[in-house]
Parts: structure tokens; sequence; C-alpha cells
């Protein structure tokens, strides 16, 4: 994907240094690079495709107002965790692709709430401990358009979520 970006990086630069001088009716990009250019989508388009067909596939997939598509696999039990507490959690985290980028290991670790994205804190404080779900974070409340060392600026994540207790 990186890759990929730098590729399009150079394409834009290439095509802006070609132009230099030159009035805007004069430069021209070849028709074949216009082509490609034209049917690259940008991560968020890909999120937002990749988020209507899990929608669509799965009807007991809920959105809530933020973006955060959910469902709860297993209910857990107890009082619903707030967003000021520590939550032991065990997460696997996916692209939209499949490729896991990040995993506790089958590991409870410790998440204080307020250190975590936006879109991870609201769904563990819709969950109970022994609360098992899915969810689909979209870039706004993922790693935005910063991303960082294993997600793409503006990537749509994918979590699967066991919260074990509180962290007293």
């Amino acid at each position: 994907m990186k890759t990929f970006v730098l590729w399009i990086c150079a394409a834009v630069l290439a095509v802006g240094l070609v132009g230099c001088g030159k009035k805007e009716s004069e430069t021209k990009l070849d028709p074949e690079l216009e082509k490609q250019l034209a049917s690259i989508k940008t991560a968020a388009e890909e999120g937002a495709e990749f988020i209507a067909a899990q929608m669509k596939a799965d009807p007991q997939l809920k959105k809530t107002k933020s973006g955060l598509v959910y469902k709860i696999l297993e209910p857990g039990e107890g009082e619903l965790f707030k967003p000021d507490q520590t939550v032991k959690v065990i997460y696997t985290g996916k692209h939209t692709n499949g490729e896991e980028f990040d995993s506790s290991h089958g590991e409870a670790v410790d998440f204080p709430l307020q250190n975590v994205v936006a879109g991870f804190r609201e769904m563990i404080t819709m969950m109970r401990p022994g609360a098992k779900a899915y969810c689909i974070l979209p870039s706004e409340i993922a790693y935005g358009s910063q991303g960082n060392q294993a997600i793409s600026p503006n990537e749509t994540l994918v979590f699967e979520l066991e919260t074990t207790e509180l962290v007293k």
C-alpha cells in the first residue's frame, strides 16, 4: 500500500514538473495515466465500500452515529465498562483485506480506555466483562489521516474483541 501511495505521489509530481511553465490548457496527462489515476480509490472510499458490503452481507451488524459498525457475539455479564476505566482485552486487529496488523496473541492486555482510539473506546463501553464483539472502525474514529506504523492514513480497521475484566 505504501509503495502504491509513493507511486501516486511520484506520478503527480512528474505531471506537475512536466507542466512547469506551461499554461494549464497546454498541460495534458498521458491518457493511460489519466485513466489509472481516475480508477484509484482512496482508502476512505475503500473503507466505505467495505462497510457497505459487510452490512449488506450481515444484517445483524449495527451502526452507531459515529460510524462504528459492530456486532456483539457474546453479551458477557455485569456492568458496562466506562470510558475512564482500564479494561483487560483480548483482541485481533485486521486490515479490510483480512491481514492482521496487531494482536494480543490470545492474552488479555490492559487498555486504559482514555488512551485508545475513539472507535475502540466506543466499542468497549458497549461491552461487559466476558463479552465478545466484532467491529469495524472507519478511519474517522480509528487513526484518521495520520495512520501509524502499521496502518495507512484514512484506513478502515476490523477488530475482534473479548473483554475479560475491569482492571482495579
